[in-house]
C-alpha cells in the first residue's frame, strides 16, 4: 500500500488568510520510512503560513500502517475526541475496507489502534521505538548464552507486553519451557521488563503457547 497525500485548506492559528496544503493522509511506513521518521521527529503534516511564518500542524485524520511491525493505527483530530465513541465504530468499518480490498493480499490478522492527534502518534510510536531496542538486547543476550532466537508475532507481543525476539528452549515446546529459557536469559545479567514478563506469563498455569511468526 502506498502513502498518500491530499489537499486541504487550513486556517494559521494567528488569524492569517485561508491557504491551500498538501498533506499525507496515508503512511506506509515500511515503504516511506523517512515519514516514521517525520511523525518520531513531530514534523510530520507540518505547514508553514506563507503570510506570517508561523509554523503549525495540520490537523486532520490519517491513516499510519507498518506492516512488517503489524501496526495498524487510525489518527483522529484532536478537536474530535468527543466523538470517540463514533469515530471508533468508523475506524471498525474502514479496517474492514483496508483488510478486505486495499490490502487484501497481506492478511491482516490484527486489530487496529486508535489515537488522537499526531502527539498521540508520536508517542507510540516512541513506545514502539523503546521495545524494539530492548527487543534487539534480548536477542542478543539469548543468541549469547547459546539459545537460538525466535520472533513473535509482533500483534501478540505488542498486546502482552512482551518483546519481539524471546529465546527459544533448547528441550520441549511447552510455555513452562519458554519460562525457563527466558528465566536462564535474565539470570545472565539482562535487564528486560519485557523479557520478566514474558517469563512470568509463561509460567503461568494453562497459558497458551506463544504465537510466533
Amino acid at each position: 500500500m502506498k502513502s498518500i497525500k491530499n489537499e486541504a485548506s487550513v486556517c494559521c492559528p494567528n488569524r492569517c488568510e485561508e491557504f491551500d496544503v498538501e498533506y499525507w493522509s496515508l503512511i506506509s511506513a515500511d515503504q516511506d520510512p523517512d515519514l516514521k521518521t517525520a511523525a518520531l521527529g513531530g514534523e510530520l503534516n507540518l505547514v508553514q503560513c506563507p503570510q506570517c511564518g508561523a509554523m503549525f500542524h495540520h490537523d486532520g485524520d490519517l491513516i499510519y500502517f507498518d506492516a512488517p511491525a503489524e501496526l495498524l493505527v487510525f489518527v483522529f483530530s484532536e478537536k474530535n475526541r468527543a466523538q470517540e465513541k463514533e469515530l471508533r465504530v468508523k475506524m471498525q468499518r474502514d479496517y474492514e475496507i483496508i483488510k478486505n480490498t486495499l490490502v487484501k493480499q497481506l492478511h491482516i490478522d490484527f486489530p487496529p489502534v486508535c489515537v488522537f492527534g499526531l502527539e498521540a502518534l508520536k508517542h507510540l510510536l516512541e513506545h514502539e521505538e523503546k521495545n524494539s531496542f530492548e527487543s534487539e538486547a534480548v536477542a542478543a543476550s539469548a543468541a549469547a548464552a547459546g539459545f537460538n532466537v525466535v520472533r513473535l508475532k509482533p500483534s501478540y507481543a505488542r498486546e502482552h507486553h512482551f518483546p519481539y525476539y524471546v529465546p527459544a528452549p533448547q528441550k520441549g515446546h511447552t510455555p513452562n519451557d519458554y519460562a525457563v529459557a527466558a528465566s536462564k536469559v535474565l539470570k545472565s545479567g539482562l535487564k528486560s521488563p519485557l523479557l520478566l514478563n514474558f517469563k512470568d506469563q509463561m509460567s503461568q498455569e494453562g497459558v497458551a503457547t506463544p504465537l510466533f511468526i
